[in-house]
């Protein structure tokens, strides 16, 4: 939405006028500054946390005018950097935009911008040229991304030691494993530096892999420590929509001319290995649904298929620029869960549950399990957190606001005009905070030795009863073992493994709920072995949270002591924005013990509030410990 620059308030046209849903600008700090440190940091905590975000909601256009920008995922991407000395005792803090070439298509009223959230100011005829323009400059767009590292917005998860690849690698001249790889939901990554945070390329898979090819993947990616391998999943959208599983390796070494080997007798590392890890397809044609996150283990890959779909196959995006508004709820199918064997790549299992959406996976692990009788089964078992419907996707709209507006929902309605949204009809405004649910996928199919790999010609490997016994629907149980808690973090040493604690956000006590104003949250820490159903601020509960009055934490990240023994033996870092008695806004880097949760240090970074969305932490060797 526009504010002429005869009504800003400011009375000054060098100024972006403010944001009439509350949005405030957050500014950069590009040249490193060094902190007051309050408390002590642990000596072995040393190294360097990244976080992703939104930092320019209000673009001052150059007739004077100011662009807003209604949702929080929409705001122009920002990257924050801390380095972290436990040894010294200080934090540096710098910070940037990167998404000035957004900016500049902001600017120009490019047509091709897609959003998660809604324009409410485009018209129907101005969606038609929308369509037009997505088409006709579908080409021109691919080349001005390869020469503009910030022409598209990307700001979700932040991820070191990425698998470029010796083609990327040579183009921006990062030396291999100290990538460090900024994603989204989208097939759209960007490379940035990792001191000064700079963007140095915009890609996608397809630069790693040509056959790599599609428009969604999620933004939280798997990783195996052992076997080194990144996995993710492709969609490619269309009348008939794919799917693929795949996974970015270890490299390999390059065929070598004669003439290389005179000169270089050691073989030279070339690509990544890229896996196929299988497609899944199922008797019944799969709608391509909203993930931003899966889980893996380590025999398997279950790819969730929400009952919150793209409309006609996420064409709609195309006439509405807009995600939110391509997205329809649909409550009378099951949550679907895909499995795929990540030996042989084979889709071995499709398990439903009730309709259920969630945002982010916990941990995930499979293992054998003794059946009375003396029978034995594998059993995968995965953590969500987990909604009854998508009601948290509208109060997102709120997450990072100041009291001072909110969007009209009813202007924004889903796409309308492609069919019947079968939406559920919300009696009241109350949204119930997240279920961390436990699911069991019982008997799932074992890889038996020799198996086939899966292959790419599909009619090669027809066969009616296999593709029966796959596609046979099976029953996903669940257990609640906590709740309200988002954003999950947990030990990365227990990673597909079982384990005992999850940390996230929660619900402040001191604030309203999601459903009634701006999104607040604490930090909470659930012991996973003792389940407890009541309010995790009773006295019975196990359960450790920070809370104070007039703060809103971001997500948090465990670090674990590399000499630990216990599995909470670590601290918890976070961004909380908070509301000072005088009005102001303040903005600081927490501490905490992941044990007790009591803080141990903290440092104010500035008088703002800065919306950070995920983060990661790589040690003083840049090897990343807490990723995400």
């Amino acid at each position: 939405m526009l504010t002429p620059a005869d009504s800003n308030p400011n009375g000054k046209l060098n100024e972006a006028a403010p944001s009439p849903v509350g949005f405030k600008n957050v500014p950069a700090v590009e040249s490193p500054v060094e902190f007051k440190l309050e408390g002590q940091i642990p000596s072995w905590v040393n190294g360097v946390m990244y976080r992703t975000g939104s930092g320019r909601y209000n673009i001052l256009l150059d007739n004077g005018d100011t662009f807003h920008i209604g949702h929080p995922f929409d705001g122009l991407a920002m990257l924050h950097r801390f380095e972290i000395s436990g040894e010294t005792q200080t934090v540096k803090y710098n910070s940037r935009h990167t998404s000035h070439g957004v900016e500049k298509r902001i600017g120009q009223r490019d047509p091709t911008l897609l959003t998660f959230g809604p324009d409410p100011c485009k018209t129907i005829f101005g969606r038609i040229q929308s369509v037009y323009h997505h088409i006709s400059k579908f080409g021109s767009n691919a080349v001005l991304q390869e020469s503009d590292a910030e022409f598209d917005m990307v700001n979700v998860t932040i991820t070191p030691n990425f698998p470029l690849g010796e083609r990327l690698e040579n183009e921006t001249g990062v030396k291999r494993g100290e990538a460090l790889v900024v994603k989204r939901d989208a097939n759209t990554l960007q490379v940035v530096d990792p001191e000064s945070l700079k963007p140095l390329k915009m890609f996608t898979y397809g630069h790693v892999s040509q056959q790599l090819q599609g428009q969604l993947c999620a933004s939280h990616h798997q990783y195996d420590e052992e076997t080194d391998e990144y996995v993710n999943f492709m969609v490619k959208l269309g009348p008939f929509p794919t799917f693929q599983s795949y996974s970015i390796g270890p490299y390999l070494p390059s065929p070598v001319t004669e003439k290389e080997k005179i000169a270089a007798p050691e073989p030279r590392l070339h690509q990544p290995i890229w896996r196929h890890l299988g497609a899944w397809k199922t008797l019944e044609a799969l709608k391509p649904s909203y993930i931003h996150s899966f889980s893996m283990t380590k025999n398997y890959i279950i790819i969730p298929n929400f009952p919150y779909y793209y409309s006609l196959g996420g064409l709609s995006a195309i006439y509405y620029s807009s995600a939110y508004q391509t997205f329809y709820w649909d409550e009378t199918r099951h949550t679907l869960f895909q499995v795929i064997d990540r030996h042989t790549g084979n889709h071995v299992a499709t398990y439903e549950a009730d309709p259920c959406f969630a945002f982010h996976t916990a941990n995930a692990w499979d293992e054998e399990v003794e059946l009375p009788g003396g029978r034995r089964e594998r059993v995968i078992y995965m953590d969500y957190c987990m909604y009854e419907n998508t009601d948290i996707v509208d109060a997102s709209f709120e997450l990072g606001k100041t009291p001072t507006g909110k969007m009209d929902l009813d202007r924004v309605q889903p796409a309308r005009y492609v069919f019947d949204m079968n939406t559920s009809k919300k009696e009241t405004n109350e949204i119930a905070p997240s279920q961390f649910r436990r699911y069991r996928l019982g008997n799932v199919p074992v890889a038996q030795p020799g198996s086939e790999k899966w292959t790419p010609s599909w009619s090669n490997s027809f066969d009616w009863a296999k593709m029966t016994a796959f596609n046979k629907r099976r029953v996903a149980s669940y257990t609640i073992i906590g709740h309200d808690l988002e954003m999950p973090r947990f030990n990365p040493k227990y990673n597909l493994k079982r384990y005992r604690y999850c940390w996230g956000v929660c619900e402040s006590q001191h604030a309203p709920s999601y459903a009634s104003g701006c999104i607040v949250n604490g930090l909470i820490k659930l012991d996973l072995d003792k389940p407890y159903l009541g309010a995790n601020t009773d006295e019975a509960s196990p359960a450790k949270i920070w809370d104070e009055p007039g703060c809103s934490c971001a997500e948090p990240i465990f670090v674990p002591n590399p000499e630990g023994n216990a599995e909470d033996d670590g601290i918890i870092m976070s961004i909380v924005n908070t509301t000072l008695e005088d009005g102001s806004e303040s903005c600081f880097l927490l501490i905490l013990d992941a044990a007790s949760l009591e803080e141990i240090a903290r440092t104010t970074v500035g008088a703002f509030n800065a919306v950070t969305l995920h983060g990661s932490f790589v040690n003083e060797h840049g090897r990343g410990v807490a990723v995400n």
